[in-house]
């Protein structure tokens, strides 16, 4: 895990204040070299309502925003602003979790939220548009078997007997990476899935 950078702070501070009226509070901000299938994710190891039982700095330890060091740090204007949108996006799960103690979702609140922002010209959005990014780092794909949508991901987390498409239901199968491509497949759930793990996406 790389260490936190105070941009990333302050840009935290800054958009806590202007659309959270500072109720936010504070949130580790981590880079992360293994997080390769997202651009971004809000980690909470419980759930919202848990009572905490220690100090703040106990409950602060329990939850942090997750960015892509792979995916957001490769320099430039893009990169900056793709950055900005993703910390916002993971302030709104913060907000769900924090604020109205609800789990994080891409639901109605979310959508009110993330709408309320974007008046501004923020850009967020529920997908990325870092999909070439995220292919040309998978090292593993699977193929639905009924409407061809393509998955995939760097680790082989995928199980064909457990999961199953999520655009039709259809059933999958692993295909090699390099297997050349014939006809044209969408490529499906290769944007921003913002996880949202509990450690209990």
């Amino acid at each position: 895990m790389l260490s936190p950078a105070k941009p990333l702070l302050t840009l935290w501070a800054d958009l806590n204040h202007r659309y959270f009226a500072g109720t936010l509070p504070p949130i580790p901000i981590e880079w992360s070299r293994r997080l390769t299938s997202s651009a971004g994710m809000f980690v909470c190891r419980v759930g919202p309502r848990h009572t905490y039982t220690h100090s703040t700095l106990d409950q602060t330890r329990r939850r942090c925003i997750r960015l892509s060091a792979i995916l957001l740090r490769t320099g430039g204007s893009e990169s900056q602003r793709e950055t900005l949108v993703t910390l916002a996006h993971e302030m709104i799960h913060q907000w769900q979790y924090d604020i109205l103690k609800r789990r994080p979702n891409h639901g109605l609140d979310f959508r009110r939220m993330m709408a309320r922002m974007n008046q501004d010209g923020l850009g967020i959005t529920i997908y990325h548009s870092l999909g070439k990014e995220v292919t040309a780092l998978a090292r593993y794909a699977w193929r639905c078997q009924q409407c061809g949508s393509i998955y995939r991901r760097q680790r082989r987390t995928i199980q064909p007997r457990r999961h199953l498409c999520g655009a039709c239901r259809g059933p999958l199968r692993e295909f090699a990476v390099d297997e050349p491509q014939t006809d044209p497949v969408p490529a499906a759930s290769i944007g921003r899935q913002f996880s949202l793990p509990f450690h209990s996406s």
